[in-house]
């Protein structure tokens, strides 16, 4: 509940200025609008210098800026007064009390205004405290009766009957009625019985009997009205505060010594009954009152008074619930959104369950605070459900739209690899098929464990796989007419010829499915030819003219400094590892490591890891499965001598690289135009090595396609395939030897420095 705003002193609610209209004063009504607490209301009416006003700051607990007394000829109190307190009884409710100007002040120039004063206390409390003076008698009761401007619809709208004891929705729209007697002098006895104060009421209620005449028929329907209209009553009798008129005049700042005790003692029982009986302000239909409604029917009072029609009060009402109530409903239809909102889901069933729940707490939500009155709650709830059923139109449409966003980032993201290979032509190749397939299962597999794709992942993934269908039969085809093409054995019956050489290279398959490729081996000192080799081979293999695919080298030596891997066919790749520099401790142990296969293609080679740093390489490649058949090839420059450490180091490569790969290496002697070949040829065969080829490599600047340059690139190539061939058929134990370059490379990462 919002807290009370604070006001230090009464404050006009009605302005009644007597010769204008009477208004609303706009700043009490600012003061009602945040007060969202019920509201107890007691008004006190009746003849001027009464001592209203004692009474209600009594009730406030005001005994300095309450409201005032006056001790002069003339009323004090003009309008209608209010005071707002928390309610001493009652928690989370606000007490209002409301002080209206005298009746019958003769200075009044037009005494309508006693009716529509009492008129207005009655329709805005819950209890109207009527204060009159001495005695209860046929002149105070025709007082009350005639300024009850508003009985007449009232009471028509109650229709009580009088043996009626059930309690209607409309009564709970009539005020409590307590009769404050004040300075009584008379002894409470009826027929010479001793009576309380509410039976000495009753008595002064009951019609006059026999109706002999006019009069007292007036008499009788006046004291109907008031039972009526009041069907509760309490009365109260006080006795003279005190007999000294200066107390009197200053009642509120003398000390309660000073006064009465059976006054003082009266007044605590009126207090306490008053706070303890008096309910909160109800309207038709029983919804309770509060500041920010009471202030909405303010200027409805006044309508209803003035117009004596209560069409404008009820009109006024059903407006004040008709926007009341559909407030309820724009708070549940927000309550439904945010719990909507806030949810992650992933399929329309899910969205559905979580909705129903949704709906279920914002009907909740409305039932709690639905305010009754002439529009059913069914009528209501109906159009929150139409409510509920557009947000959640609107929620759904942004889930899908995340749900859009969020897929496809992810798949296009996947899908990256697939899309470039498709580009490049990669699957239109023999076994096209088969990659394409594994590429696309990897990416719904991927795809489907991915989490919080929202409700839309399995129509995109539809989609996607939709857009490949036609993709996919294409490469069916083109793989189904290449691989009839490739299942040709082609075979070399003629070494000299380059077109059998061409097409047995381009068509060679290695004997067994359990290994994915050779890899050719490139290794020797920088400058030497490494990357020239490289080029020379794709030239020879393709009907394209000659490209610098792998960087040729300088005068000044090589420009490879990393590890870069060139596809010849799908089952041949060629590496050009880094060029050495001085065969010493620091670069040994990456040269195995590149020969090992332990290195990642395409990545810079360091000389000088640290020891931990090899180890965690090692250990990382230890996890991954490869099975390339690893072919070593000795790049070296007939330019060039071989002799001293140079020697023994290369030697001891060789040797240890026969192990390591069950392959005896290929040598390949570049610029071999020089003199000095053949006895270079000769220290190769005096290591033992078999193989040992002389090539003039092609270069930029002599790329002229030349058959016998051709014949003797293919021909290298062709040899190692047969010697790979000749290997993988008389070794079963081909695949273990993994385990070995990985255990030699742990002893040679714990030896080195």
């Amino acid at each position: 509940m919002a807290p009370i705003p604070k006001i230090s002193e009464p404050i006009c609610l009605i302005e009644n200025p007597g010769d204008k209209p009477s208004s609303v004063n706009e700043e009490a009504k600012k003061v009602l609008e945040n007060i969202s607490q019920p509201l107890v209301v007691v008004s006190i009416v009746g003849p001027y210098r009464s001592g209203k006003s004692y009474l209600l700051n009594k009730l406030s607990g005001e005994s300095e800026g309450g409201f005032s007394l006056g001790h002069t000829l003339s009323a004090n109190t003009k309008g209608i007064w209010m005071q707002c307190i928390p309610h001493p009884k009652k928690s989370g409710h606000t007490l209002i009390l409301l002080d209206t100007e005298g009746i019958g002040d003769v200075g009044k120039a037009n005494q309508q205004n006693d009716c529509m004063i009492l008129s207005l206390a009655m329709l805005m409390s819950s209890a109207v405290i009527y204060n009159s003076k001495a005695t209860i008698d046929q002149d105070a009761v025709k007082k009350l009766y005639t300024m009850t401007g508003v009985h007449r619809f009232i009471t028509e709208t109650v229709s009580k009957q009088n043996d009626q004891d059930v309690q209607t929705d409309d009564d709970h729209m009539l005020p409590l009625l307590v009769w404050t007697l004040r300075d009584a002098t008379l002894k409470l006895e009826i027929n010479g019985r001793p009576a309380t104060a509410d039976e000495y009421l009753e008595n002064s209620l009951k019609d006059i009997t026999p109706v002999k005449t006019p009069r007292t028929q007036e008499q009788n329907r006046a004291r109907e009205t008031i039972r009526n209209f009041f069907p509760k009553r309490k009365c109260f009798v006080f006795d003279f505060p005190s007999s000294d008129k200066e107390i009197l005049g200053t009642m509120d700042h003398v000390s309660e010594t000073k006064l009465q005790s059976t006054f003082v003692e009266e007044t605590k029982v009126f207090y306490e009954f008053i706070l303890r009986e008096v309910p909160p302000k109800r309207l038709k239909g029983g919804a309770v009152v509060t500041g920010s409604r009471f202030a909405h029917l303010l200027q409805s009072y006044i309508d209803v008074v003035k117009r004596q029609d209560i069409v404008f009060l009820e009109s006024s009402m059903s407006d004040m619930f008709t926007n009341e109530n559909r407030k309820v409903m724009n708070r549940s239809t927000e309550v439904y959104g945010n719990k909507m909102s806030t949810q992650n889901v992933n399929s329309h069933q899910e969205f559905q369950q979580i909705h129903e729940a949704a709906v279920e707490e914002a009907v909740q939500g409305f039932n709690k605070l639905y305010i009754k009155h002439e529009k059913s709650q069914e009528e209501y709830r109906d159009e929150l459900m139409a409510d509920l059923l557009k947000k959640k139109d609107e929620i759904w449409k942004m889930c899908e739209d995340s749900s859009l966003q969020r897929c496809n980032d992810v798949l296009g993201q996947l899908k990256s690899k697939l899309d470039r290979n498709l580009k490049e032509n990669k699957y239109h190749v023999p076994g096209g098929h088969e990659a394409f397939i594994t590429d696309k299962n990897l990416i719904i597999q991927e795809y489907t464990q991915t989490r919080d794709k929202g409700v839309k992942a399995e129509d995109l993934l539809k989609e996607f796989l939709s857009s490949l269908e036609v993709i996919e039969k294409v490469i069916l085809k083109t793989d189904q007419d290449m691989s009839a093409t490739k299942s040709k054995i082609y075979k070399v019956t003629d070494r000299f010829d380059t077109e059998q050489l061409t097409n047995y290279i381009k068509s060679y398959q290695l004997p067994h499915e359990s290994f994915n490729r050779v890899l050719i081996q490139l290794f020797g000192f920088a400058g030497h030819g490494k990357s020239s080799f490289v080029n020379s081979c794709l030239f020879a293999l393709s009907s394209n003219s000659f490209n610098d695919f792998a960087g040729e080298a300088t005068s000044q030596g090589g420009k490879t400094i990393d590890r870069r891997g060139y596809k010849l066919t799908n089952s041949i790749t060629i590496v050009d590892n880094r060029g050495l520099s001085k065969m010493d401790s620091a670069e040994e142990w990456e040269i195995y490591a590149q020969l090992c296969n332990c290195v990642p293609l395409d990545e810079i080679v360091l000389w000088d890891k640290s020891q931990e740093e090899r180890l965690s390489l090692v250990t990382r490649r230890a996890q991954e499965k490869r099975s390339d058949v690893i072919v070593p090839v000795l790049i070296y420059s007939s330019q060039q001598s071989l002799s001293g450490e140079d020697f023994n180091n290369i030697k001891e490569f060789l040797i240890q690289a026969k192990i390591l790969t069950r392959i005896l290496p290929f040598i390949v002697l570049t610029k071999s135009n020089v003199a000095n070949k053949s006895s270079l040829k000769d220290k190769f065969f005096a290591m033992g090595m078999e193989n040992v080829y002389c090539l003039e490599n092609y270069i930029v600047s002599d790329r002229l396609a030349l058959r016998s340059k051709h014949l003797n690139i293919l021909t290298i190539l062709y040899d190692i395939l047969e010697s790979v061939n000749f290997h993988t058929k008389t070794r079963s134990d081909f695949q273990n030897q993994r385990q070995d370059w990985l255990s030699f490379l742990m002893m040679k990462a714990g030896t080195m420095q």
